[in-house]
């Protein structure tokens, strides 16, 4: 082990476990969302949640940005959000005589982008720079985005009316999707006592992480170390599925697969992967490759992970 990844464990680590337990105090009955959400984050990737309204989403990136202390916005999607709406547009002043650039919500630590699959497909694509690159073009010139910058997007279910699929390109950039769900009829009970009506209240305590921490746990996620075996058990789940179910399998995904599993194993307090890391992030980066979220789609990524023997 490395001095540094001694540093991480002796300083860092414990921290992540209080970020987790401190978001479940805003989204509560979720650990394993929450885990997995920390996780994309970390590995610098970008989360999709699929689910209907008021079930914790705003929630959950609300606390997320709080206690690693990043900016946030939230851009709400509709049928009619423009490009312009994303990433900001020149505006000229009569004053000076020049053109100005008023920047969009995408300009930000942590973007919230609620409905994606309501806006229309151009109005998507304005993300896909953003998401792969870190920048944005407008009018020819690029603009570089604050570091980190990470997409919580979410998606209404496909059956809703004004919502179209999202395009494999738009999809292929999320590291890992899942649903909330309901809580527990227990939880959802504890809910309801504290609940007024007609308020919902954001009260997030003290951030767990100093300011600029965040972005110094990432670059550590990945020297986490991913060694041979671990990489060749990836490769041949990769091979499983583009054999079977999905033939088109990037190898973004598993570079996403990779990072996910080193943060993974941060949270759990290791320096190294172990097989058991991929198996625990594999069916929520890959379940939205196959179409909505589901039981079924998870159900067939399990399966693969059975066929194939870990190291």
């Amino acid at each position: 082990m490395t001095q540094e990844n001694k540093d991480i464990k002796a300083t860092d680590l414990s921290q992540l476990a209080d970020v987790v337990e401190a978001v479940l105090i805003s989204v509560r009955d979720k650990r394993t969302q929450v885990r997995l959400a920390l996780a994309a984050m970390l590995s610098g990737g970008h989360l999709l949640i699929e689910d209907a309204p008021g079930m914790g989403k705003t929630s959950l990136a609300r606390a997320l940005g709080h206690h690693l202390q990043l900016n946030w916005s939230r851009l709400q999607c509709t049928n009619d959000t423009t490009p312009s709406d994303i990433v900001g547009v020149n505006i000229f002043d009569p004053k000076s005589g020049a053109f100005e650039f008023r920047q969009g919500p995408v300009f930000t630590q942590v973007l919230l982008a609620d409905e994606l699959n309501r806006a229309p497909s151009k109005s998507q694509s304005a993300l896909l720079e953003a998401m792969a690159e870190r920048q944005v073009t407008v009018d020819g010139t690029s603009f570089a985005l604050p570091a980190p910058f990470i997409v919580i997007a979410t998606q209404n279910p496909t059956e809703q009316i004004g919502v179209s699929p999202l395009p494999e390109s738009q999809l292929d950039r999320f590291a890992v999707s899942f649903s909330l769900g309901l809580p527990s009829s227990q939880v959802e009970a504890d809910i309801l006592r504290d609940a007024r009506a007609g308020e919902e209240t954001f009260g997030q305590g003290t951030p767990v992480l100093q300011a600029g921490a965040f972005h110094a746990l990432q670059k550590k996620c990945h020297d986490i170390d991913f060694s041979d075996p671990i990489i060749t058990y990836l490769q041949d789940l990769a091979g499983q599925l583009r054999a079977t179910s999905l033939p088109n399998l990037s190898v973004r995904a598993l570079m996403q697969i990779k990072g996910l599993a080193q943060a993974h194993a941060m949270i759990e307090g290791r320096d190294f992967c172990v097989p058991e890391d991929i198996q625990a992030v594999f069916a929520p980066a890959l379940q939205h490759r196959l179409g909505p979220v589901t039981g079924a789609s998870s159900a067939l990524l399990n399966e693969a992970l059975l066929q194939v023997s870990a190291p």
